[in-house]
């Protein structure tokens, strides 16, 4: 058997999303890397082919089961591949536990990649305006706050299970697990930081800095809750009219598009373009000067990371994750209070109307895209597994 072999599950590899594309890219590298990736397990699959490239050696189990029969089929499966070593998407509280009792019981060394931010699950992000306008929502808040005490007990038995430690996907996200837990020492011993693959060869991206057009870019789905999305269009409706010479450009798509859209129709914007779901991202990130992320939360915000290595300059708001790991206030980009829709505006225009502190901003981030690079991300996992 060979022992430089990881194994990894997702609970579907098929849809378009950031934890699809982070573990396709990491089973590539791990490829080219000479570390053997034989099996990629799923609990279901949505769609009839991924949308993401996975290697066609890679053979697919898909265990097309509810999560209350997880456990047993996990255990089954693992026995039955032999499957030794495992990196799992460990956001999903309940699968996430039910995978690691069947890994336990099976002798298999399981370590979740946790993408996001445990506020994403302990809170809701419901702002004070908001629960002004609809008073349903401060009652949703209220339940909310009566659970966190529940949930924050899920998480812990999630993270004690965890005895191979987790792997954090940004240093801010570790931080918060660490912070919650404080008293702790196990779960503070076991909580580590390995950044997602960046894989894009930054030595053969073609970006001038001084020929790009007037263009800001929102890379993200359309969604609310975590993306609070509508907060992008609702800050450039704030400045829009003064800036004819410019254009935000949405790349994406989600349960909130016709919403958005209608948004732009009533206050007659005609410097927004929708392009839906994008394949060739950096076809426009090459062209644009900004991009800018309006996230409640963010495990590390990859389209952040794409957009600093196309020399865009960062407006995000400060959420919760990893956008400190990314943009340093006002030293590589500028973060925004959540939920600040005029803040946002004066910001994107500070950007604008000064090309000296937009160059600023660009050289002084893409210093951190060293951080990123696949040596290390290798060398950290073969550490983690004993390779």
């Amino acid at each position: 058997m060979n022992n430089s072999k990881i194994d990894f599950f997702l609970i579907d590899h098929t849809p378009v999303g950031g934890v699809e594309r982070v573990g396709c890219d990491l089973i590539n590298l791990f490829l080219s890397n000479g570390i053997d990736v034989d099996y990629l397990i799923t609990q279901h699959n949505d769609y009839e082919k991924p949308h993401f490239p996975y290697p066609k050696e890679i053979k697919y189990i898909n265990l097309d089961c509810s999560t209350a029969d997880l456990e047993e089929r996990l255990y089954e499966s693992f026995l039955n591949l032999k499957i030794k070593k495992l990196i799992f998407a460990g956001d999903n509280m309940s699968i996430s536990i039910a995978l690691l009792k069947a890994a336990k019981r099976a002798g298999v060394i399981a370590i979740p990649q946790y993408h996001g931010s445990p506020h994403a699950y302990l809170d809701k992000y419901i702002s004070l305006r908001d629960m002004l306008g609809n008073p349903y929502l401060f009652f949703k808040y209220l339940v909310a706050k009566s659970f966190r005490p529940f949930k924050l007990l899920k998480l812990k038995k999630y993270l004690l299970l965890a005895e191979h430690g987790v792997a954090c996907v940004s240093q801010g996200s570790a931080d918060e697990i660490k912070k919650l837990y404080k008293n702790s020492r196990a779960i503070i011993d076991r909580v580590f930081t390995i950044y997602n693959p960046l894989h894009l060869g930054l030595d053969r991206i073609d970006c001038n800095i001084n020929e790009k057009n007037n263009t800001i870019v929102y890379l993200s789905r359309l969604e609310e809750k975590h993306k609070n999305s509508f907060l992008a269009i609702k800050a450039w409706n704030e400045i829009a009219h003064k800036y004819p010479n410019w254009e935000l450009h949405i790349l994406g798509d989600g349960s909130i598009s016709e919403k958005m859209k209608g948004y732009v129709a009533d206050n007659k914007l005609t410097n927004v373009v929708f392009y839906g779901m994008v394949k060739d991202v950096a076809s426009h990130l090459s062209k644009s000067k900004i991009s800018i992320l309006t996230s409640n939360c963010e495990g590390l915000g990859m389209g952040v990371l794409e957009s600093i290595c196309y020399k865009n300059a960062i407006v995000s708001t400060l959420s919760n994750g990893g956008i400190i790991d990314l943009v340093e206030d006002q030293i590589s980009g500028l973060l925004v209070p959540r939920n600040d829709y005029k803040a946002f505006a004066q910001s994107m225009e500070k950007i604008m109307n000064n090309e000296q502190l937009r160059i600023k901003y660009v050289n002084e981030s893409y210093k951190i895209l060293s951080k990123f690079s696949d040596d290390g991300i290798i060398s950290e996992w073969k550490k983690r597994f004993n390779l």
